[in-house]
């Protein structure tokens, strides 16, 4: 008799050791997902404050910038230039959507993204130029994401 209540309190025991156990696993996921998304902000922040400082650091590149905000004529070398930057920002944007859309990073901080995102698009003529053209480039979700918050041209 005594060999078979040890053998209930062993049992006992195991289980509450399991349950400790998946309730330990519990708590680290859920640390481990607000690690995750706190460094998703912070890498959406980094990104954006790399883009923002080159360009109030270089008075050349903003006069560039402007000129392909206004969609005036460029040299050759001014359009590589913008094309390779507004390539890099609809990147950056894009990987933003995705850990939006993913989970990763918190909604509040996407949607004011993404009313940036509507008036740069809007107030900047070369960039919008280079999404319209590019678009196979970038994820259908993404394309859609754009098209909701700007108004193509023949669209009231």
């Amino acid at each position: 008799m005594n060999l078979d209540r040890l053998n209930r309190w062993m049992t006992l025991a195991a289980n509450i050791a399991v349950l400790a156990g998946i309730l330990f696993l519990s708590f680290e996921l859920r640390q481990n997902t607000m690690a995750s998304r706190l460094q998703a902000a912070s890498d959406f922040q980094d990104s954006f404050s790399e883009i923002e400082f080159f360009i109030a650091q270089s008075p050349e590149f903003a006069s560039l910038l402007v000129k392909g905000r206004k969609g005036e004529q460029l040299t050759v070398t001014g359009q590589l230039r913008l094309t390779t930057f507004y390539g890099n920002v609809l990147r950056t944007w894009q990987n933003s959507h995705l850990q939006y859309i993913s989970g990763a990073l918190d909604g509040d901080i996407w949607r004011g993204s993404q009313v940036r995102l509507t008036v740069v698009l809007k107030g900047d003529r070369g960039l919008l130029d280079h999404w319209r053209t590019n678009k196979s480039q970038f994820s259908p979700a993404f394309n859609n994401m754009i098209s909701s918050v700007i108004t193509e041209p023949g669209k009231s």
